[in-house]
C-alpha cells in the first residue's frame, strides 16, 4: 500500500517527518511522491499536522513503483560525486 501526502498551508514551505527519520518538504498544495504506508501509519507528528489542518492523507492499495521500491524517496538525496580529476592516478 502508499500514501501520498498534501501541505493544506497557503504560504511557506512544510517539512514532514517520516518513521524512517527522513523528511518530506512540501511547497503550499503540493503532494509529495507515493510513500509506503509503513513510512505514515502511527506518526505522531504526522498525526499532530493532520489535526491541525496541515495536510491531507491519501491512501492508495497501489505498490509504489521505481526508487521507492528499495526504500528510496525521489528527490531525496543526491548520489555521491567523485572527487578525484579526470585521468589522475590513482
Amino acid at each position: 500500500m502508499t500514501a501520498r501526502i498534501r501541505s493544506l498551508l497557503a504560504s511557506g514551505p512544510l517539512m514532514v517527518a517520516l518513521n524512517s527519520g527522513r523528511t518530506v518538504r512540501l511547497s503550499p498544495g503540493c503532494w509529495s511522491a507515493d510513500l509506503r504506508d509503513a513510512e505514515v501509519a502511527d506518526n505522531a507528528h504526522l498525526d499532530k499536522l493532520r489535526r491541525r489542518g496541515d495536510i491531507e492523507v491519501e491512501q492508495s492499495d497501489e505498490e509504489p513503483e521505481g526508487p521507492a521500491d528499495q526504500g528510496e524517496i525521489p528527490g531525496g538525496s543526491k548520489p555521491q560525486r567523485s572527487r578525484k580529476r579526470p585521468g589522475a592516478a590513482g
